[in-house]
């Protein structure tokens, strides 16, 4: 009898274990990131997600998980498909009224009760 519950058990746990999965795709979760330079809109940016980090990975544009590319006429990028859990973004884009690259990032939790909606998100970046 205790061997049987202790297979059912470990049998429900693989089974329910990968439904629970956070911080990844396959979810309803919409971000629109909005990369900013000094209150300045950064339109066409990059943006790439690491997911279950609140810090910024040690090499952002090769150490990611996802890579959304913007519009050239968007000042948002649009990210789709997450569960709920935490990210990081990070944004690489072009300040046309400087002339000069600009990058940066921020970590992003989004809560349970959040997992079906859409999130605005400002990114701040920086010469």
């Amino acid at each position: 009898m205790k061997k049987t519950i202790t297979t059912i058990l470990l049998a429900t746990a693989i089974f329910v274990a990968p439904s629970c999965k956070k911080s990844s795709t396959g979810g309803e979760v919409k971000i629109a990131a909005f990369p900013e330079h000094h209150g300045k809109s950064i339109y066409g940016a990059t943006v790439y997600i690491k997911f279950g980090a609140s810090d910024l990975p040690s090499n952002p544009t090769t150490n990611y998980d996802m890579k959304v590319d913007g519009e050239a006429n968007e000042e948002h990028v649009h990210i789709e498909g997450l569960r709920y859990g935490k990210y990081y973004l990070y944004s690489v884009g072009y300040d046309s009224s400087i002339h000069m690259p600009v990058t940066g990032g921020v970590a992003v939790k989004v809560k349970w009760k959040e997992r079906k909606q859409e999130l605005d998100i400002k990114v701040p970046v920086t010469e």
